[in-house]
């Protein structure tokens, strides 16, 4: 088995000197409800407060270092909000904010190292770590989505037309007072459209829902556009 470690914006927690006692383990959020006693019947009732709604949750790290010329430079990179990853899952990162005080105390037995813990508020819901582009220029062409969940895609379409449609899961999203031959995005997160520089909010030419792709295949469909280009934003358990 590999040496245990986790990223931190960026930096390897090894490059830092840094290292774990064990592995951090891998987290399956729970799920947001609501238990519900009724008055007169055994048991309670579950509410689910929406559809794959998860709640964050906090991951510690028990790490050690030797000698204590760091330790005031790992304080100053263990803090604030950011991405981490952890060596359970590589390929995976997930926002999250490093909460709590980072103490470091020196072993009882072995003065020349330090021990402590770094606890992680995450996020549900982790992204891959390197992710890719997805383009297709016929109507009736499959996404991938390889996520766990629904993903809210970035989507920058190319006009053949004045207006266009696209159609994900039998939800039409209309673009209508586009110019043929530019190129436009659609945050389905943020529920927006733009020009491809983000200088200029065309939400207003739109109507209908915003797309979203299922777990698995999806079929793509419209009118209006020669390319659409997916960042799918996977999102994973």
């Amino acid at each position: 088995m590999g040496q245990s470690y986790f990223i931190w914006n960026g930096m390897d927690c090894r490059n830092m000197g840094v290292g774990l006692s064990g592995p951090v383990p891998i987290v399956r959020p729970e799920e947001r409800v609501q238990h519900i006693e009724i008055p007169g019947r055994s048991g309670d009732m579950t509410l689910l407060e929406g559809e794959e709604i998860y709640n964050s949750y906090i991951q510690t790290a028990s790490v050690f270092v030797r000698g204590g010329s760091r330790v005031r430079e790992i304080y100053n990179w263990l803090k604030g909000s950011g991405y981490v990853t952890f060596s359970g899952e590589p390929d995976r990162k997930q926002s999250a904010r490093i909460i709590g005080a980072v103490t470091l105390n020196k072993h009882s037995k072995n003065m020349d190292v330090w021990e402590g813990e770094v606890q992680f508020y995450c996020q549900p819901l982790k992204q891959l770590l390197l992710s890719d582009t997805v383009e297709i220029t016929t109507s009736g062409s499959t996404v991938y989505n390889r996520g766990d969940v629904k993903s809210k895609p970035l989507i920058t379409l190319t006009a053949s037309a004045t207006s266009a449609t696209v159609v994900i899961g039998g939800k039409t999203l209309t673009l209508t007072g586009i110019t043929s031959g530019n190129s436009y995005l659609i945050d389905c997160d943020a529920e927006e459209m733009s020009d491809t520089l983000r200088t200029t909010i065309m939400t207003g030419k739109t109507s209908g829902p915003f797309p979203q792709l299922d777990p698995g295949s999806n079929t793509v469909t419209g009118t209006g556009w020669s390319k659409l280009a997916f960042d799918r934003r996977e999102r994973f358990l």
